[in-house]
C-alpha cells in the first residue's frame, strides 16, 4: 500500500467484449426446489406444498375468472412445453417487451434421455396471470414460488442476454 499510495494510476489496457448467455431451461421438480431452496431457503416439502396449493388453484376474484390453478403440475423431469404455451409466451415477449426480445427460432429444450416426459415443465398455466397482478390474492410465500416459476419460464422463452463487459489494467509504480 506505502508503494502506491501517492503515485499515479496509469491505464495499460482497456479491453472490450461482449457475449452472449442462453437462458435456463424452465424449472422441473429438483431445480425448482433448488433454486427455492437458493433463493427463499424453502426446505424441498414446504416448496412442493406450496406448488401444490398453486397447482390445484388460488381464488383470484371474479375479475381474474375465479378459482383456478396457476401453474402446471409440479412432479415432473421433462423440459417440453406445449406448442399453446410456447405461443402464449412469444406473444407475451412481443407485446411487453418487444420482437427484439424473441428469439428468432423458438427455443427447445431436450429433456435427459431418463426423463418420464409424462408431464410438461412446470410452467405458469396462464403467462398473461403475471405474479404482480395477482399478488393480492396469494400468500407472501405462494407468491415468492409462483413468481420463480412464472419468470423463469418467461425468461427461458426469451433470447439470449447480450452482456457487454469492460476489462481495464492499471499500473501504479510498478504494480
Amino acid at each position: 500500500l506505502s508503494e502506491v499510495e501517492n503515485n499515479e494510476y496509469k491505464v495499460l489496457e482497456v479491453k472490450n467484449s461482449s457475449k452472449s448467455r442462453l437462458p435456463q431451461p424452465p424449472f422441473i421438480t429438483s431445480t425448482l426446489q433448488q433454486e427455492a431452496s437458493k433463493k427463499y431457503n424453502f426446505q424441498s416439502q414446504k416448496t412442493m406444498k406450496i406448488a401444490q396449493e398453486l397447482y390445484e388453484g388460488i381464488n383470484l376474484g371474479a375479475e381474474n375468472g375465479g378459482a383456478q390453478g396457476l401453474i402446471t403440475y409440479m412432479r415432473t423431469d421433462s423440459l417440453r412445453i406445449s406448442l399453446e404455451a410456447q405461443q402464449s409466451a412469444k406473444d407475451f415477449i412481443v407485446d411487453k417487451f418487444g420482437s427484439d426480445y424473441y428469439p428468432a427460432t423458438t427455443r427447445v429444450y431436450k429433456s435427459k434421455n431418463n426423463a418420464q416426459d409424462a408431464h410438461e415443465a412446470i410452467r405458469p398455466s396462464k403467462v398473461s396471470l403475471e405474479p404482480s397482478k395477482i399478488k393480492k390474492y396469494l400468500t407472501l410465500d405462494q407468491y415468492k414460488l409462483y413468481k420463480l416459476i412464472w419468470e423463469r419460464f418467461l425468461a427461458s422463452q426469451m433470447s439470449s442476454a447480450q452482456i457487454d463487459t469492460v476489462v481495464v489494467d492499471f499500473e501504479n509504480n510498478g504494480h
